[in-house]
């Protein structure tokens, strides 16, 4: 697996892991239960993905990180047919729609790098010194298109989420409108 791919996939972990914290922490609680484990995991594995030379547990990865989608399809299925709208689920459709692309990429890139690398999987930092090396730009960017692609589906789907409707709108400070006092007119006195 090349080392920019590598990177990719720890990025989809962390962007997943975000939005799932966000959702979870304001989602009924057997799901925010569900919502914040599996962020907390996610974190975790791509942070571990990220520092490391090779996808950490590929075989367990593969089914796990299709578990928040099945748990999102299945809360939004039993919701729907019983007339509950995806806000009164406390799962907001974009957020959740980002989070599960973020997962389902998780795994068929993990799954595809599992079926061609048989046997025991090659440390990529073992394979530096082969053909899967780092060139320079090329390097770059796959890792800079890597962040901007990751930011673009992330951000506003935590902006969609019920934790970013309560973020501060950029550039204000926290400061909404300017107070001007009154003018008093000291003429008439």
């Amino acid at each position: 697996m090349s080392p920019v791919t590598r990177i990719w996939i720890g990025f989809a972990a962390l962007g997943a892991a975000l939005i799932h914290l966000a959702v979870g922490v304001t989602a009924p609680f057997p799901l925010s239960v569900l919502l914040v484990g599996f962020g907390i995991a996610e974190l975790g594995w791509g942070i571990a993905t990220l520092a490391r030379d090779r996808i950490i547990v590929p075989r367990i990865i593969v089914g796990a990180a299709l578990i928040p989608v099945f748990v999102w399809g299945a809360t939004a299925a039993l919701g729907s047919g019983l007339g509950v709208t995806s806000a009164q689920t406390g799962l907001p459709l974009y957020p959740m729609a980002v989070a599960s692309l973020f997962n389902i990429f998780l795994a068929a890139s993990v799954a595809i790098a599992q079926r061609h690398a048989p046997g025991i999987p090659t440390p990529v930092g073992a394979a530096l010194h082969g053909n899967a090396a780092p060139r320079g730009w090329r390097f770059l960017t796959g890792v800079v298109g890597g962040g901007f692609l990751l930011s673009a589906l992330a951000t506003p789907a935590l902006a969609a989420t019920e934790v970013g409707s309560h973020a501060a709108p950029h550039g204000s400070h926290g400061v909404t409108a300017v107070i001007m006092p009154e003018s008093v007119d000291h003429g008439s006195h």
